[in-house]
């Protein structure tokens, strides 16, 4: 059921070893004389950790913590370049004569938007961003911190042109690149998120497993690097609206240095912890130690943290627990270098999800009902829920836990090889083996809460037959104490919820092997990519019934009974709070994928003349994509004594009737609908091709001015959920194919960088054919239906990065976006407003002209930092424009803006010196906003309907109730660090 396996597939892992078998002889001979100097920042405080390089020769080092270095040399003259992420470049010429130790010092000039920083993401060449023909932005170790970001989305807030949803917690967030359509199912659908070069896991758009599940932001990342849109289809597989790559501490400088911190929060006061116990609410562990190993021409770095924390919206049990570790080594040779890296990740995080509200366009608390701060739809009262396992069709019990959330075991182990061959030529080689177990266990929403009498007035037809009144019940109330539905919570409303266990484990093996040769003024490069993947999954679609409020309980209804037919024997409608186990009106997955990737690609960089350099790259990818999943069926076991009266169970009726499911009981409702795997499968084998190019021009107007201009085409090819979830709903036999999107980019961009002010404003188009979308509908049983489709949309925008010194440690930073992301050809297929007169079923309408769902028009950030000595205050403040929670553009959420912000004082003299206190909050203001709202159903009535007043004066939207996930509120967070 496989794909077969290729020459080049069985290589994958291989070549970075063969690699690391390099002969030692390659080390660096010893040098005869010493370079000594300190490194400061304009005010004169130590850089610890910026590079020292001589030239040629590459000799090269790192400052210590006060910024002192030592550096050996054979006698010559050199150009000395002194470089710290954050500061300008400085250049000096410097001359070592035997037995002489000349001194070099330097102190840097601030460089916040890092336009002289090299990077090494999205070209063939490293290069400095002025120099380069992208959109690049770049976050030092400080700057990462300074963002004040809950988790990897959160961060990438800090990007222009990124719409981040990341309102679902710490991780499993999306993020949209210039309006390409991603919504909170989808991740990182059009971005390929990397760790060092090489993708966390090749696919980012896996339902419940988006790629920033399995990454954490901690004391071991040096540096971010994003490319926006451009040449990113060239330098990584279905990427076309960027790349973001986390680049990791390699141990650089000639001393062991690292980092301790302790950091605790604010989230015990919103929990049930009382007295200092309130101060524990977050315990979080964070180190990172590197440098050379004594004796050796090893380096070494390793690091990782460890956290326990009840989370913002505390749930009963604790939202997110767990930690990680990371390591390399590096053998420097005098040719190149060797690199290897180990990384575990095992750690659990809550996925918060949409909580219920009134007044659509206008959202409001539900009296009784969970507050848009800290209100959640999970509780300890649900936190374990044991039912039959519907992957061995209903056989055996089943057992989950919500405070598992999205549970992460990722293992990896990587290389990187890089070799100058000579005679201009060089060759790298970054390989990875990862696996990565993930499992989910949520409350998910699914349609608005209704009335419970509403509820209870479904089965009215049932009086006919002997039936009472439904009574309603706490499920954990071993009492069964009776609930007057009609007032509980102030309210009198129930929810129906879903309960989906799901686990996705996956491997995958990834090589990237690059050779390049330097030809006059031309670089070229040449190379090919390999990655197999295997993803399984088991997913399983059940129902609950809540009730309205915060932390809720389960709802239990049973409907008493009398006379012959039901024999005195109540019908129970839920069992445990549930109400459907295996929903047949829902979905069952058991299925398993394997994709291999091989991609060709190849580009050249032409320094034309001192200022024009151009670049062009072509890529064509491959997959072969092949597996399974087991097709479903209802369960049919007919109850006899209920055929006469609701006929027997057949496909006409959708096996309903007298069905008594895995029990045979018609009475208990809870498992009629039971949904099982049958023995026969859905199989797919299938193979996309795509050919991408980019060509790019940068022209260096001044020293500190630059201009340049990129087109690009690029395709996506179908993956993973495209086929496990692309059943053809008229025909179980049928996998839906799926075609390969295509992304048309044309961008254009001015930068600056002069000692006070620094600016990137960059202009974009892009078209956008075949994107593919799922509609989700769910009906008043809580059924889901997901029908997939395709359209095209395009988007104009330009986005801005900038930031001003005035004075001397003060920086201003300002982040924009503005844009038009419009469907140009969509068709959308909904039920027909409950008004219009003689209609039922469903109508179809095209969006043409609507804006695309979930994605502002307008995004701004404005920061400031003022940093003097030792002491530091930043803040940013970023607004959110209105949009649209829906494809209809019937919903419309309001803007909304959040402030972060923090306070930093390092200790650089005396006994603490090396100390940092730091103090910092996210939300300062308890803003309320909103992400996403009405995700599985908002497109069922129009913004007509909407509108119309209904017979209370109040327009259908002011009197309807729906879901909605609100931000994350304030928190603040302290910690103490210890730098040596």
């Amino acid at each position: 059921m496989l794909p077969t396996s290729t020459f080049f597939g069985r290589l994958l892992p291989a070549a970075a070893v063969v690699c690391a078998l390099a002969p030692a002889a390659h080390a660096q001979n010893a040098a005869s004389s010493s370079v000594t100097g300190t490194i400061t920042d304009a005010q004169g405080q130590p850089l610890a950790g910026a590079t020292v390089v001589l030239n040629p020769g590459r000799i090269g080092t790192a400052t210590d913590r006060n910024g002192a270095f030592t550096l050996a040399a054979p006698a010559g003259t050199y150009t000395a370049t002194v470089s710290y992420l954050g500061y300008k470049v400085a250049n000096q010429t410097i001359t070592v004569g035997d037995g002489t130790t000349p001194a070099l010092n330097a102190a840097l000039a601030p460089d916040p938007l890092l336009m002289d920083a090299v990077v090494v993401t999205g070209s063939f060449n490293p290069q400095s961003k002025l120099e380069s023909a992208t959109a690049v932005t770049s976050l030092n170790n400080r700057q990462i911190q300074n963002r004040v970001s809950r988790g990897t989305a959160d961060l990438l807030m800090a990007v222009p042109g990124f719409r981040v949803n990341s309102d679902g917690g710490e991780a499993a967030n999306s993020v949209s690149p210039r309006g390409l359509p991603v919504n909170a199912e989808s991740g990182f659908g059009f971005l390929q998120l990397m760790e060092d070069g090489l993708p966390i896991l090749e696919v980012g758009s896996l339902t419940f497993a988006k790629s920033d599940i399995h990454f954490r932001v901690d004391e071991t990342i040096d540096r971010l690097e994003v490319l926006r849109g451009g040449s990113a289809g060239i330098f990584a597989n279905n990427a076309p609206g960027g790349i973001v790559n986390f680049l990791s501490k390699t141990g650089t400088g000639d001393k062991i240095h690292g980092i301790v911190r302790l950091t605790g929060g604010d989230q015990g006061f919103h929990s049930d912890r009382t007295g200092a116990a309130q101060l524990g609410g977050l315990q979080r562990f964070d180190a990172n130690v590197g440098g050379p190993i004594a004796g050796t021409a090893l380096r070494f770095n390793i690091g990782g943290f460890y956290r326990y924390d009840v989370g913002t919206r505390y749930a009963g049990f604790p939202a997110n627990v767990g930690g990680g570790v990371k390591a390399n080594v590096t053998y420097n040779l005098k040719n190149g270098y060797v690199r290897l890296y180990g990384k575990y990740l095992n750690d659990r995080v809550a996925y918060y999800t949409s909580i219920p509200y009134q007044n659509l366009n206008h959202p409001q608390q539900i009296p009784g009902g969970p507050d848009f701060h800290h209100g959640t739809m999970e509780s300890q009262y649900q936190q374990v829920t044991t039912f039959p396992n519907p992957f061995n069709n209903g056989q055996g019990d089943l057992t989950r836990n919500l405070a598992d959330g999205q549970h992460t075991r990722y293992k990896a182990i990587s290389s990187e090889v890089f070799f100058d061959l000579g005679n201009g030529f060089s060759l790298t080689d970054n390989a990875r083996l990862l696996d990565a177990n993930l499992s989910t266990d949520g409350v998910y929403d699914i349609q608005p809460p209704v009335p419970g009498l509403g509820l209870a007035a479904q089965y009215a037809g049932l009086k006919a037959f002997g039936a009472g009144t439904p009574q309603f019940s706490y499920a954990d109330d071993p009492a069964h104490t009776p609930l007057n539905i009609a007032t509980l919570n102030g309210n009198g409303l129930v929810n129906i919820a879903g309960i989906f266990p799901d686990d996705k484990p996956a491997t995958n093996a990834i090589n990237n092997l690059k050779l390049q040769k330097t030809v006059g003024q031309h670089q070229l490069t040449g190379g090919f990519y390999a990655s197999r993947y295997t993803i399984k999954e088991r997913l399983s679609y059940n129902l609950v019934l809540q009730e309205v409020a915060n932390r809720p309980r389960l709802l239990n209804i049973i409907i008493p009974t009398a006379g012959p037919l039901f024999g005195g024997q109540p019908i129970e409608v839920t069992k445990n709070g549930f109400l459907y186990e295996s929903y047949g009106s829902g979905i069952l997955f058991n299925s398993s994928n394997t994709t291999q990737v091989l991609s060709y690609y190849a580009g050249d960089q032409w320094q034309a003349t001192d200022k024009l350099r151009l670049d062009g790259g072509v890529r064509l990818e491959t997959s072969h994509a092949k597996g399974y999943s087991p097709k479903t069926a209802i369960l049919n076991r007919p109850d006899a004594t209920f055929t006469p009266y609701l006929g027997a169970p057949s496909a006409a009726n959708g096996y309903a009737g007298s069905n008594g499911g895995l029990d045979g009981q018609y009475r208990t409702f809870y498992d009629n609908r039971f949904l099982q795997n049958i023995s026969d499968v859905r199989s797919w084998d299938f193979n996309f091709r795509t050919f991408n190019y980019s060509l790019g021009a940068n022209y260096k107007l001044s020293d500190n001015v630059a201009a340049y201009a990129r087109y690009s085409n690029s395709g996506v090819a179908p993956s993973n959920d495209q086929f496990a979830y692309g059943v053809n709903p008229r025909d179980q036999n049928v996998t839906i194919r799926g075609e390969v999107q295509r992304v048309l980019q044309a961008e254009a961009g001015l930068k600056v960088a002069t000692a006070r002010f620094s600016a990137g404003v960059v202009p974009f188009y892009s078209r956008n054919k075949n994107i593919p979308f799922t509609i989700q509908t769910s009906d008043a049983n809580g059924g889901l239906t997901l029908v997939p489709q395709r359209g095209d949309v395009d988007n104009l925008g330009v986005e801005l990065e900038t930031t001003y010194s005035p004075v001397q440690g003060l920086t201003l930073r300002g982040i924009g976006t503005v844009q038009r992301p419009r469907f140009l050809d969509f068709n959308i297929q909904v039920p027909y407003d409950p008004q219009t007169p003689a209609k039922a079923g469903t109508q179809i309408i095209n969006l043409r002209g609507n804006k695309l769902e979930d994605t502002p028009d307008v995004l701004l950030e404005g920061g400031a930092e003022y940093a003097y000595r030792g002491f530091s205050v930043f803040a940013n403040y970023r607004w959110f424009g209105e949009r649209y929670a829906t494809k209809r553009n019937n919903l419309l959420l309001p803007s909304y803006g959040v402030l972060f912000g923090g306070i930093v004082y390092d200790f650089t003299d005396g006994a603490l010196k090396g100390a940092q206190l730091r103090v910092q909050g996210s939300n300062l203001l308890n803003t309320i906003g909103f992400g996403d709202a009405a995700a599985r159903n908002g497109e069922n009535f129009s913004a007509e309907y909407l509108k119309a007043q209904a017979a209370n004066g109040k327009t259908n939207a002011e009197n309807a109730y729906n879901l909605v996930r609100p931000i994350l509120p304030r928190n603040i967070t302290a910690s103490v660090a210890y730098s040596f």
